[in-house]
């Protein structure tokens, strides 16, 4: 099992269950991975306007200091730009409103964030194994990861 086999196991277990309301019960430790799986997959998926438009704009607000804790300054950076192009009066306080504004995004604005999703796209930092490190350096919160083969 490679090491984004494992985190995708991980995604889809008990010690990471996300879904609305959830993010903020959850530990430190969690809200960190949960805000990266989301960051990444719905980026990968359907770029930021994605991300901001659906549930995953709960992690908004702590992406980017989730990004910094595992060592990834310059996706954060991508992050925190994305976040003030999408939201340049600041980013609103609740998930749904965060989604209300995304579902107006301008066709200038979906191009600006565009050209951030082709920069996240580019992985200036090496997400599987900074994440992978974190959560194994987290075995109270996450179990123990297997070793990747």
């Amino acid at each position: 099992m490679t090491k984004n086999e494992i985190l995708i196991n991980l995604s889809e277990s008990e010690r990471t269950k996300f879904g609305k309301e959830e993010f903020a019960l959850q530990t430190l430790p969690q809200k960190v991975f949960s805000s990266i799986w989301a960051v990444e997959s719905e980026v990968n998926n359907g770029g930021f306007s994605q991300y901001f438009l659906n549930s995953s704009a709960e992690t908004a607000a702590f992406v980017a200091d989730a990004l910094e804790t595992i060592g990834a300054p310059s996706t954060a950076a991508i992050c925190r730009r994305a976040i003030e192009c999408a939201f340049p009066d600041g980013l609103p306080p609740t998930p749904e409103e965060i989604s209300s504004v995304a579902a107006e995004f301008s066709e200038e604005l979906s191009a600006k964030l565009g050209a951030l999703d082709t920069e996240f796209f580019a992985y200036p930092n090496d997400l599987t194994e900074l994440l992978y490190a974190y959560v194994s350096s987290h075995p109270e919160e996450f179990g123990a990861m297997p070793q990747p083969i």
